[in-house]
């Protein structure tokens, strides 16, 4: 009984990992500027993967401003998706026995 009880525990525990490992490998995050004129998506690794530019956004931001903007919305994007995935890894860590 016991043995069985432990292998339904571990077959349980390997399909959420595998559900894990899934969600992280397709995470993606967008930041979006206040004006909500441009917004930047990234992947679990920080790569930018999409940048959405609303039209007219050239007339509210001159081209350096827009490029530090991009900059920095991808950044606000890896480190909202790293502080999710630490504090994960923090849960699961916490659940193992």
């Amino acid at each position: 009984m016991e043995s069985t009880r432990l292998l339904a525990e571990v077959e349980s525990r390997a399909a959420e990992l595998a559900r894990l490992d899934e969600e992280y490998r397709t995470a993606r995050v967008t930041a979006r500027s206040r004006d909500r004129l441009v917004a930047v998506t990234v992947d679990v690794r920080g790569r930018v993967v999409d940048v959405d530019l609303h039209a007219g956004v050239q007339r509210t931001h001159a081209p350096a401003a827009l490029a530090q903007l991009i900059v920095e919305l991808a950044g606000q994007a890896a480190d909202s998706l790293g502080t999710h995935y630490a504090r994960r890894a923090a849960l699961a860590v916490g659940g193992v026995r």
